[in-house]
């Protein structure tokens, strides 16, 4: 099997490691191909790595475990995240659209997005960003591309941890030699992704995980992760 035959995901757990490995069918539903997991309570706690050196062994370990199984490499893997110190945190970002009644372009709302993704915060990292609603003057607009105005205010929930967490989390993948695929991905989000349906996140519903050393409660609303 080609390394190109799948994707591989791994969750950093306060209890274990777990790894998975799958591909897409041409119906869109997917084929486990694999799946491995270590336990993971000496250099674990509360989701945050705090000893490198035993998460890496442990990462090896479990990629060795679906290598293994797939009877292929594994060149990279989707990182999914959580932790105590992890939580979401509403901005606002406003720019002026012109000197005369204009009208917002797709530049604009990006440059709006990269400015908020930029902030700097003490001590802590954006790990992902959820556009919430944009307000072109007065008025709410979900997609402000196309609307006239003066002003433009991006709204946006800034999902947070620890600078430390990311970093740890980092390094062990570093020693372990493994390739992180794109950024790390908030577990949280990706599992809402995979139960919740278009009625339940537009209707308004509240996902909690309960983890062996932390809860996490997602509040989806209109579509939108609200509050994490």
């Amino acid at each position: 099997m080609a390394t190109t035959d799948f994707i591989a995901a791994i969750e950093l757990g306060s209890s274990k490691i777990s790894a998975i490995a799958g591909k897409k069918n041409s119906d869109g539903s997917i084929e486990v191909l694999a799946q491995a997991r270590v336990e993971a309570p000496s250099f674990m706690h509360k989701g945050v790595v705090f000893n490198i050196d035993k998460a890496a062994a442990a990462l090896t370990s479990v990629i060795g475990k679906l290598e293994e199984q797939l009877k292929a490499s594994v060149a990279q893997v989707y990182v999914g995240m959580g932790g105590q110190s992890l939580h979401s945190l509403k901005s606002a970002v406003s720019r002026s659209v012109g000197d005369e009644e204009s009208t917002v372009s797709q530049a604009l709302v990006d440059a709006l997005y990269d400015e908020n993704r930029e902030t700097p915060l003490a001590d802590y990292v954006i790990l992902d960003v959820v556009p919430q609603e944009f307000k072109v003057d007065h008025s709410l607009h979900a997609d402000p591309v196309g609307v006239t105005g003066h002003h433009v205010t991006g709204q946006y929930l800034n999902l947070v941890a620890r600078t430390q967490l990311k970093k740890n989390v980092e390094m062990a993948f570093a020693q372990a030699n493994i390739k992180i695929a794109d950024d790390l991905l908030v577990t949280a989000v990706a599992e809402a992704k995979a139960v919740l349906t278009q009625t339940e996140m537009r209707q308004g519903c509240a996902l909690v995980d309960f983890g062996s050393d932390t809860t996490t409660v997602s509040v989806y609303k209109n579509n939108l992760l609200r509050h994490l």
